[in-house]
């Protein structure tokens, strides 16, 4: 991928998005352990709110221009982040579609599990792009700083 095309989505931007995305997996995990399961279907709407369109944008723009790279360290490290994490938006739908207020009322242990489980998730893609995918796309001219 060529540097001279124009940077993708702001590192700033991307990082608040994380940040709120974060904290709505924060309500949601205290939400669950309350065990009211009309604050936790409204928490997990919170999040999907959030998350959904990230995870779709990055998954578009961000995560193929960085498999692309002329840097094979980058292009490896975005290739693998890209099986590892593949099937998090999907998983994602399927959580908030599988799980309606009275199926989370029935089963409060099973959502927490499975929910818990998908936050694990995000929270390690977040760590990764966060710690390696965005420092590298900054680097190579992929990301603008701000913007």
């Amino acid at each position: 991928m060529s540097s001279l095309l124009p940077p993708i989505a702001s590192y700033a931007r991307l990082i608040g998005e994380h940040a709120e995305i974060a904290s709505r997996a924060a309500r949601l995990t205290t939400a669950n352990a309350r065990g009211e399961a009309a604050a936790v279907r409204e928490a997990l709407d919170e999040l999907a709110d959030a998350l959904i369109e990230h995870l779709a944008n990055e998954d578009r723009e961000i995560h193929p221009r960085l498999m692309a790279a002329r840097d094979g360290g980058v292009r490896i490290s975005a290739q693998e982040a890209r099986v590892r994490y593949e099937t998090l938006a999907t998983d994602w739908i399927a959580l908030i579609s599988d799980w309606p207020t009275a199926r989370i009322a029935a089963d409060r242990d099973g959502f927490a599990a499975e929910s818990a489980a998908l936050i694990d998730r995000l929270h390690a893609r977040i760590r990764e792009e966060d710690d390696l995918l965005y420092p590298a796309a900054l680097a190579s001219g992929q990301m603008a700083l701000k913007g």
